[in-house]
């Protein structure tokens, strides 16, 4: 029951996007105990990469959590927690999986931990320079299945002017926050694309902000709508753009849609395949390493009020992150692996 007893101390360590000082000492600590360690800093935080040997296999995931911390708790059936399956129970089966593989003697797959997946992707932006493996596993909850394609994620923000005026005299002004509904209805009717695999391109209006006060007409009116992309952003943008200004339409992030189409380092794996709605750091590292998202864990739980994970489920996933290292990477003698020192420093880039 290591995994889930990890799980535990890492769930009574908050880490929200921006605040992963805590939970990086903590797991800085843990790693390097058994593992070469390099540290990258991020602002005052850092991603963590632990090896064993030159990682042709990589472990990753991320440290931080969405906000609003939960009460820790847990059932016969599950343990609860922010963070619970999204992702310290992956966390800590892939800690388990590489402590456990070490002992046996493998070598040659590495462990790294990132930040701010759940805001910017600064972490894995600057992570991916440092680690170039032949195969990476990202961490997510899937459910044991094996995500092997995403859909893109383009994010925009529509900004309308328009002139103040007395609510009692709104002939007087130009109302900004007519002009955005009038534009977010147009954006709501726009038939969006589907593909065959991807499925259906979706959107969420996520925030809307405007005026001052009721009796004021407003001079501004933003809202911000995401969409779960599956063909070219581009498409999306210049249907936009046929309706709204260019000084109304911001680009806030823009990344497209992926699949893998090369599957035969995996074909092996006893697990179902599907296409992920939802955006990983795959986006980041299929441009340069075979790339697949694996995990425990039911993602409708994760970012909810209710998150949780079973704890059989946590416990399945490090032994699925142990066969994983197995099938991958290669074993050194005991001899050597008995008379080797471990390496207790880490260094920073």
């Amino acid at each position: 029951m290591k995994t889930i007893e990890l799980t535990r101390k890492l769930l009574k360590i908050p880490s929200e996007s921006g605040n992963e000082e805590l939970i990086g000492q903590f797991l800085l600590e843990r790693l390097k105990k058994n593992f070469k360690v390099e540290i990258q800093r991020i602002g005052n935080r850092f991603n963590i990469l632990a090896t064993k040997g030159e990682p042709k296999l990589l472990l990753t995931t991320h440290i931080d959590t969405v906000p609003k911390q939960l009460e820790i708790k847990e059932d016969n059936e599950y343990l609860y927690g922010r963070g619970a399956c999204d992702t310290k129970a992956i966390i800590a089966g892939m800690i388990i999986a590489g402590e456990e593989a070490r002992e046996i003697g493998l070598k040659d797959f590495g462990i790294l931990l990132d930040v701010s997946e759940e805001t910017d992707f600064s972490g894995i932006k600057e992570a991916i320079k440092i680690v170039n493996p032949d195969i990476v596993i990202v961490g997510e909850p899937t459910y044991f299945n094996l995500v092997i394609g995403q859909k893109g994620l383009l994010g925009i923000k529509i900004k309308c002017y328009g002139k103040n005026a007395p609510g009692s005299m709104p002939e007087k002004g130009k109302n900004a926050i007519d002009k955005l509904v009038k534009i977010l209805s147009d954006i709501k009717n726009i038939i969006l694309p589907k593909d065959e695999k991807l499925g259906d391109t979706t959107l969420n209006i996520g925030k809307i902000n405007g005026g001052t006060a009721a009796n004021v007409v407003p001079d501004y009116a933003e809202a911000v709508i995401e969409f779960r992309t599956t063909t070219n952003n581009n498409d999306i943008i210049k249907e936009i753009n046929s309706f709204v200004g260019s000084n109304e339409l911001e680009i806030l992030y823009d990344y497209e849609p992926i699949i893998n189409n090369d599957l035969t380092f995996i074909n092996d794996l006893s697990y179902n395949k599907i296409i992920a709605s939802y955006f990983t750091e795959m986006y980041f590292w299929i441009k340069k390493s075979k790339t697949i998202v694996f995990g425990p864990g039911e993602y409708e739980y994760a970012h909810s009020d209710n998150e949780k994970i079973k704890k059989i489920d946590i416990e399945k996933g490090k032994e699925c992150y142990l066969e994983i290292i197995k099938k991958f990477t290669s074993k050194e003698s005991y001899i050597k692996q008995n008379t080797e020192d471990n390496y207790n420093g880490n260094r920073e880039s």
